[in-house]
C-alpha cells in the first residue's frame, strides 16, 4: 500500500471527525433552542452527520479495494464492508458495539430522504443524537486503531 494513499485518508478522517463533532454541536444546540423549526434543523444535521460518515466508509473503499458498486442496497452493504477484515488487505473499521448505532442513524438518513410526511418526535430525535454522539466520539479511536493495523500489515 502506498504511503502517501494511508495519509491522505488519515488526513480525510481527521477532517470529518471534525464535521462529525461540529455536526453533534449543532444538534445539541438545535435541541436546546425553544423555536419551531428545531426538531427539522436537528434532523437535517443528522442526515449530514451519517452523509459525512458513509464517506468516510467510501473513502477506506477506495484506498484498499479501488472501488465499491453503488446500487442495490449500497448503504447497508457499506456497513457490512466496514465491519469486514480483508485478509492481508485491510483490518475492520467498525468495532461489532459500533453497529447498532451506525445501523440506526442509517436508517433514520433512509427515512429523511424518502418520507413525503413526517412528524418528528423529540424523544426519538434526541434518541438519533445521542448516537451520533457516540459515533463522533468513537469515530477517532477507530481511525486510529485501524491506521495502526494497516501500518503493521504494510509496514512491518
Amino acid at each position: 500500500m502506498d504511503p502517501v494513499a494511508i495519509q491522505i485518508l488519515e488526513d480525510g478522517w481527521r477532517k470529518d471527525a471534525r464535521v462529525l463533532a461540529g455536526a453533534v454541536d449543532t444538534m445539541r444546540s438545535c435541541l436546546a433552542e425553544d423555536a419551531g423549526g428545531r426538531l427539522a434543523a436537528t434532523a437535517y444535521e443528522l442526515n449530514r452527520f451519517f452523509n459525512v460518515l458513509e464517506k468516510s466508509f467510501e473513502r477506506l473503499c477506495e484506498t484498499f479495494e479501488n472501488h465499491f458498486e453503488k446500487g442495490g442496497s449500497y448503504h447497508e452493504r457499506l456497513i457490512e464492508r466496514m465491519e469486514l477484515e480483508i485478509s492481508g488487505i485491510r483490518p475492520a473499521f467498525l468495532p461489532p458495539e459500533a453497529l447498532p448505532a451506525v445501523r440506526e442513524l442509517k436508517g433514520f438518513r433512509h427515512v429523511m430522504r424518502h418520507a413525503y410526511e413526517l412528524e418528528l418526535d423529540p424523544d426519538r430525535i434526541a434518541t438519533f443524537v445521542d448516537d451520533a454522539d457516540t459515533v463522533s466520539r468513537s469515530f477517532p479511536g477507530w481511525c486510529e486503531a485501524f491506521l495502526r493495523e494497516v501500518r503493521v500489515i504494510y509496514h512491518p
